[in-house]
């Protein structure tokens, strides 16, 4: 249906609940649908029934369809929302005596209109993640594009300075991170921004900070999260396991820390076990003053990393360079994915990925070149001294890790993949620091199958 048959189709459902009985519909399942109401503008509703609701729904796709651009700031379900808030009035105030396709007409003139030009509150968002780090070190705020990562006090300190919280929430938030006992407020708005800062923080020593513009609810925080990790993994990336350094770089939002724990019996007296933690919030371990020339010494990495973040970020997509950050984003997310993993198998799976994404899916003959090109080696050459070539490697990889097992005729479940994610891990990580730093190194290039290219 056209959106102003959709609409007619809801005049023409209102009209029945008036005139006949409502409601009297019945279920497949044997229930009848019970009434529901939505906002009709100044304190007053709108009964609607469930064809109606299902109409609404209806409309919204079709409006979100027509503005593909959309799809990178809002949700489908808080756009729903949003058709939903705007069209109750409309509805309330329509004349059903009227023809309604014409008045459908009128009504759909103005959705558009109100749904293009109201505030909806797409401004500018900071949120807040409590995070894990550098273990036991007070580092400067530390900023890729968007994302920056303080300690927690500095963080706290800025946002009294900035007026954004009181100096009672500010000496009551450091006397709780010092695990000191508090009493109970009296509610008021500074006492709920204290708790908000206090339950987003937790116990992490560090405040992960993403600034959003421009995307709305549920997108917007689901893009900051994503945000904060590919920021997370751009420090792994430094370490030579990014997967054992990102188990020590987590998010408070992902989860507080726990052990997992297990036992296991055998034919002997004593029943055996063991446990590791997850979710640690300790960081990462670094000696001395090693943090300050670990960083400077990657400048081109951080700035392309910041300028995939802003892409991830950008509720249009339009910056500088689209195609070459897409595929870029494409990678992190894989690549994230791929460390996270806990099962060997499949981490091969998304590390083999997250170079496929580099390729724009050119496969395992995609990824030979863009190793030999980013690498500067010859497909034969062996990836170790007497090892294997590098050409037999991959396609070993891609096949085994990721193309066979994708499809589902692996002939390998059950086995060990232990040596194989390492391998992966490894193949990946440097292509992708390589892959970084290349598109500093041409900062007026957007075409992403250059990265195949010698």
């Amino acid at each position: 249906m056209t959106q102003t048959a959709i609409i007619a189709a809801i005049l023409g459902e209102l009209k029945s609940i008036i005139t006949a009985t409502p409601f009297s519909e019945v279920r497949s399942n044997g229930q009848s649908d019970l009434p529901q109401w939505i906002s009709a503008g100044e304190d007053e509703s709108l009964v609607i029934n469930r064809k109606i609701s299902d109409l609404i729904w209806d409309l919204a796709n079709a409006l979100y369809a027509a503005q593909p651009t959309m799809a990178k700031a809002i949700s489908r379900k808080d756009w729903a929302g949003l058709v939903q808030r705007v069209i109750g009035p409309l509805l309330a105030k329509s004349d059903l005596d009227v023809p309604y396709e014409t008045s459908a007409d009128t009504i759909l003139i103005k959705l558009r209109h109100e749904l293009a030009t109201k505030d909806w509150n797409y401004k500018k968002r900071i949120f807040l993640f409590g995070c894990s780090f550098i273990e036991h070190h007070d580092i400067p705020p530390f900023s890729i594009g968007p994302v920056t990562v303080w300690k927690r006090d500095k963080w706290l300190d800025g946002a009294l300075a900035n007026g954004r919280i009181s100096r009672i929430s500010h000496r009551r938030l450091l006397a709780r991170w010092e695990g000191k006992s508090m009493k109970r407020r009296k509610p008021s708005q500074d006492s709920a921004n204290e708790h908000a800062v206090a339950d987003a923080v937790g116990g992490a020593p560090y405040v992960c900070t993403v600034e959003t513009d421009g995307i709305f609810g549920e997108v917007a925080k689901e893009k900051a999260v994503m945000a904060a990790r590919f920021a997370q993994i751009g420090v792994a990336l430094m370490w030579a396991s990014p997967t054992k350094a990102i188990a020590e770089l987590n998010l408070v939002f992902d989860g507080l820390p726990y052990r997992q724990t297990y036992a296991f019996v055998q034919d002997r007296p004593e029943i055996l076990s063991g446990s590791k933690w997850t979710h640690s919030l300790h960081g990462i371990s670094l000696f001395g003053g090693l943090w300050e020339p670990l960083i400077q010494q990657r400048s081109d990495w951080w700035k392309t990393l910041a300028e995939a973040i802003v892409f991830w970020l950008s509720p249009d997509g339009k910056v500088p360079r689209p195609k070459l950050m897409n595929q870029l984003v494409q990678a992190l997310t894989w690549f994230h994915e791929a460390c996270r993993e806990p099962m060997p198998m499949i981490a091969t799976t998304k590390f083999m990925a997250a170079l496929d994404a580099l390729t724009c899916g050119g496969k395992g003959r995609g990824i030979k070149a863009l190793i030999a090109s980013r690498w500067g080696v010859a497909e034969n050459d062996p990836i170790r001294a007497n090892g294997p070539s590098f050409s037999s490697v991959i396609d070993e990889l891609y096949s085994q890790g990721r193309s066979r097992l994708i499809h589902g005729n692996s002939d390998r479940i059950g086995h060990d993949w232990q040596d194989q994610r390492g391998l992966a891990e490894s193949l990946a990580r440097i292509t992708l620091i390589l892959c970084l730093h290349w598109a500093a190194d041409h900062p007026n290039l957007d075409d992403p199958k250059l990265l195949t290219k010698p």
